[in-house]
């Protein structure tokens, strides 16, 4: 997900183990969904496919969802023969060791680890075929370094597979809700939001050491519009995981938080058909 230093106007970090066990249906399977569009649409397309022989670092990880992502697009015998799955939050990397423990993977090993600073736990250099780093960019309070690490363990001619959002939804109804209660308090802030401008997300990866003629970038639209998927991301905006957005409220205006949560997301359905997540895609070359 993040490193432990999170943003100082962002929700803590003791929050991230409530929400790893219902991680997927809160964010209305839309990084998995997105990830594994990826998988099928441009990596195994690329020169670099996923194969049997592949070692891939799903770095950042959350509860796993690179791994969920890969069992999801590949047949069994084209998964990869090692796959490292890491994240600085332990009960992210239990939960991710709990839901593969029977997974069709042929070796799994889930780890305690900051993406940032992968040498402290004697992660080699050129080691792994792949690395994918899945809507966890905009989190680090040093990116750069992230893509460092990533681009050092990484073999010549590996591929790295990074996603950032360009619209992440749930904040734009957070805000609507926030304008229906509160309009003169500020709106709830999100971390490193110069990565939803374009370009920037690229800058960050070449600063990490990557070529800019080995890198490719590409928008993808991803519209929830399944009753269960938005019901589990009103879910998400309406708990406490978006607490800052209340700073300052009344106990009267903190009851009126849901019904405008459920209210906003009415809004962005009838305008978008759904809840409508924009993304970046990059795929980059050592």
């Amino acid at each position: 997900m993040a490193s432990q230093t999170q943003h100082p106007h962002l929700p803590l970090p003791d929050y991230f183990p409530q929400l790893a066990k219902v991680y997927v249906r809160q964010t209305g399977h839309s990084t998995l969904n997105i990830l594994t569009d990826v998988i099928t649409e441009h990596v195994q397309t690329s020169a670099h496919p996923v194969g049997p022989d592949s070692v891939v670092h799903d770095t950042a990880a959350g509860p796993g969802i690179g791994a969920a992502a890969l069992i999801a697009s590949l047949p069994k015998d084209q998964l990869p023969k090692e796959l490292l799955v890491s994240d600085n939050v332990a009960t992210m990397v239990s939960t991710a060791r709990e839901s593969l423990s029977a997974s069709p993977l042929p070796h799994v090993e889930c780890k305690e680890l900051d993406s940032q600073d992968l040498s402290s736990a004697a992660v080699p250099d050129n080691h792994f075929t792949h690395s994918i780093n899945n809507f966890s960019i905009f989190t680090f309070p040093r990116p750069a370094a992230a893509v460092r690490e990533t681009y050092r363990t990484l073999r010549p001619g590996g591929l790295a597979v990074v996603t950032c959002w360009r619209r992440f939804a749930p904040v734009f109804i957070v805000h609507a809700a926030q304008k229906k209660i509160r309009p003169d308090l500020p709106l709830m802030l999100t971390p490193n939001p110069q990565f939803c401008e374009e370009g920037v997300l690229q800058k960050v990866v070449e600063e990490g050491g990557f070529a800019k003629d080995n890198i490719t970038v590409v928008d993808k639209v991803l519209v929830v519009n399944d009753d269960e998927n938005i019901a589990g991301l009103t879910q998400l905006m309406s708990g406490p995981m978006m607490a800052k957005a209340r700073e300052g409220y009344t106990e009267e205006e903190e009851a009126r938080w849901a019904p405008s949560v459920s209210q906003a997301v009415k809004e962005e359905v009838e305008q978008f058909g759904g809840i409508r997540f924009e993304a970046y895609i990059l795929l980059a070359t050592k």
